[in-house]
């Protein structure tokens, strides 16, 4: 009980690292096993069989469940989700512009700065889920070459 308890949480960490080496290696399968089989290689030169253990899982869970089509449909997922958000900021920018507007026709010059406040926040969310998705955009380029 106390080994199975020991590995749960090495295997989450190991799938962390998986998941940052295997971005920064490509996102298709082989380059994800190609990431897996390069850290087993250096945790059996260390010694390290737990994590060599964990890493062999995670591999056989590779080779058993991941296929290209089904990384394209997740990409294809992400593309959406994020065109959505950002949709919907940019909704949120135009809500803001038009309390601006009012402000300032207002003159309530405590209420101009609150709504610039926001603009600019609003505006640097659109900015971050623009980038996400240009991101998520040549991820899925890059899986469907």
């Amino acid at each position: 009980m106390k080994t199975k308890l020991m590995v749960l949480p090495l295997v989450l960490a190991l799938g962390v690292g998986f998941s940052a080496t295997a971005t920064a290696a490509g996102n298709d399968c082989a380059a994800k096993r190609t990431a897996i089989e390069n850290q087993i290689k250096q945790a059996q030169k260390y010694g390290n069989t737990h994590k060599v253990a964990g890493l062999k899982k995670a591999l056989s869970e590779l080779n058993a469940n991941c296929t290209n089509s089904g990384l394209i449909k997740d990409a294809e997922k992400k593309v959406t989700k994020l065109e959505k958000k950002l949709t919907e900021k940019q909704g949120d920018v135009r809500e803001v512009q038009a309390d601006l507007r009012q402000a300032q026709a207002k003159g309530d010059a405590k209420k101009v700065a609150k709504y610039q406040s926001k603009l600019q926040e609003k505006q640097a969310d659109v900015q971050k889920i623009t980038a996400e998705l240009n991101q998520a955009r040549a991820e899925l380029a890059a899986l469907k070459r």
